[in-house]
């Protein structure tokens, strides 16, 4: 129950918090795919290795998106946003100034740590805001992710082929991070973690069938996600060599599709029932994703196409979490986005090995499956709330 000032408070600047970080998440997230033909160029090293440094960065989101969930409930939301602001500001400093490949790892794997902290605090404390509807918030919190991604795919893409180098994106990154600093030191977060009663441990939690079913959809959906950030690029380029402006095409239809689809998504989900959509969505994707994928170059349009039915899925089952585990919430949370991310960090791994094992075409079909994998892990879910809310 939340108490009378938390009621009287006024939400608005705390939505803004989460619009201006989830900017910042996407930055972070696809200046990595974006870059990957110029790491590799840059440094001379392979897919294998690039393929390395991504697995250490989602070990380090995977780990502190744990550690977050327990430093919310410990210190609260607005110390832990805090602490992840000044994170990847360190990790900033390293990427803008770094010279040689052992410093991208380490700048990159500690930008993870602070990223993972902004992650962490916005799906524990969108869901515990006053609002009419927690999936239209979550829907529209994560258009903003869909925004700056399909801004930023095709004006980074122009400006790369321009000559401006990787380097200055993330001093961009730096001073984006910095405003968000300020911002966040002036606002006031109410709002307290539940921790619980009392009335549940963490042992019983961890017998839960439910709790593995949703690591299992919350993981294979990011790893789809991450799959296509992190390797899209590279798939046109060595597949079909496409230059940084067409490629660049492609990844912003998908995240433009995407960021319509989250516009509108949370009144889609309210209309339907929020797993019902979840299911929809995931299969149209799925079929848009393996029928892309099996026609090579001519099927790029469709697989783009799918980023409309990847749109409502991650943020409708986040907002499902704490209806679920209505004890221990943030814990709970931490914890399916800590097992989810070491999921999406193995199958990256693999699609880096696969890459330079079978080819860039066919180890790109562990996308699809992925995605295929994730629809139907929210099967049993969706009949457990089913019969959850019939008692």
């Amino acid at each position: 129950m939340k108490d009378q000032s938390q009621e009287q408070h006024k939400n608005w600047p705390i939505v803004l918090l989460f619009l201006l970080m989830y900017v910042i998440v996407a930055m972070s997230d696809n200046f990595k795919g974006i870059f990957v033909p110029l790491f590799k160029e840059d440094f001379g090293v392979s897919n294998t290795q690039i393929g390395y440094v991504l697995t250490a960065c989602l070990f380090m989101y995977a780990l502190f998106q744990y550690i977050g969930g327990i430093l919310i409930e410990r210190f609260g939301y607005k110390k832990i946003i805090l602490l992840g602001i000044i994170i990847a500001m360190g990790s900033l400093v390293l990427l803008v100034t770094c010279k040689s490949f052992l410093v991208l790892i380490i700048g990159l794997s500690i930008l993870n740590m602070g990223i993972a902290m902004f992650n962490v605090g916005v799906n524990t404390l969108g869901p515990v805001l006053t609002v009419a509807s927690t999936a239209v918030l979550m829907n529209f919190v994560n258009f903003s992710y869909g925004t700056a991604n399909t801004t930023m795919q095709q004006v980074t893409g122009t400006l790369l082929k321009q000559g401006v180098r990787w380097q200055t994106f993330y001093l961009i990154m730096l001073l984006c991070c910095a405003v968000l600093l300020i911002y966040l030191l002036f606002l006031r977060i109410p709002y307290k973690p539940q921790t619980g009663s009392g009335s549940y441990k963490k042992s019983e939690l961890l017998r839960n069938k439910q709790l593995y079913f949703y690591i299992a959809a919350i993981g294979f959906y990011v790893a789809a996600e991450y799959g296509i950030g992190n390797w899209f690029v590279n798939y046109m380029s060595e597949e079909f060599s496409l230059d940084a402006e067409r490629r660049a095409l492609y990844m912003t239809l998908f995240f433009g599709l995407m960021t319509f689809g989250r516009l509108f998504g949370g009144f889609v989900a309210d209309r339907l029932g929020y797993f019902r959509s979840i299911l929809i969505y995931g299969t149209i994707a799925s079929i848009l994703c393996v029928t892309g994928i099996s026609l090579g170059e001519n099927g790029l349009i469709l697989f783009a196409a799918s980023g409309l039915f990847f749109s409502i899925i991650y943020p409708t089952l986040m907002s499902t979490i704490r209806g679920t585990f209505k004890e221990g919430a943030s814990y709970v949370t931490g914890l399916i986005l800590m097992c989810g991310t070491l999921i999406a960090m193995a199958v990256n791994l693999l699609i880096g090995i696969a890459n330079d094992g079978v080819g860039v075409y066919y180890s790109f079909y562990i996308v699809a499956a992925c995605l295929i994998l994730s629809t139907l892990a929210v099967l049993p879910i969706r009949k457990w709330a089913a019969a959850s809310a019939a008692q």
